[in-house]
């Protein structure tokens, strides 16, 4: 996760992930915007991702699915988790900001889990592409609670998996 760089605001009801790539910055949103490219690589290392629905603007939504298909990661393995992205505003290739929920595998959304507003945020720095990943809580708590499940750890081993997939292509 050493690349990975993590801020927690408590206070703030905010957690902000920042990771820079080798690629371009809309290489980098092309990996957001399009359901093929955003399949390979969403989801932690030994999930799979399909969706359902992938209307990729604003207004839109995105309904995914993981599936941990990792025998070596024990209990997890044949899980599932589903999601939900309902996107509030895209600004092509700097930005968008979506509201994240949990969800069931029909797109019902679970309002007994924490539910963020994150805002992805693309910028050309040194020839690289970054991504600055803020989501915003309704509680300290709820960040807590997000934080002793592993979102942390999920999402720095995903974009490990972007990583690699940059890695490939230069």
């Amino acid at each position: 996760m050493d690349k990975t760089k993590v801020t927690k605001d408590l206070e703030a009801k905010t957690l902000v992930i920042e990771r820079s790539f080798d690629a371009t910055k809309e290489n980098l949103w092309s990996y957001f915007a399009e359901a093929e490219k955003f399949t390979a690589w969403w989801g932690p290392e030994g999930w799979t991702t399909t969706v359902k629905q992938f209307n990729f603007e604003s207004g839109g939504r995105v309904h995914y699915g993981m599936k941990c298909v990792d025998e070596a990661q024990g209990e997890w393995f044949g899980q599932e988790s589903w999601g939900v992205m309902e996107i509030e505003s895209v600004d092509a290739p700097n930005s968008f900001t979506y509201k994240d929920y949990f969800s069931d595998a029909d797109g019902v959304l679970n309002h007994e889990m924490p539910t963020l507003t994150v805002t992805n945020e693309f910028i050309e720095e040194d020839g690289r592409a970054k991504l600055i990943s803020r989501s915003v809580a309704d509680s300290a708590e709820q960040i807590e609670e997000l934080l002793k499940m592993g979102m942390v750890e999920g999402f720095a081993s995903q974009l490990t998996k972007l990583d690699s997939i940059f890695a490939g292509e230069q």
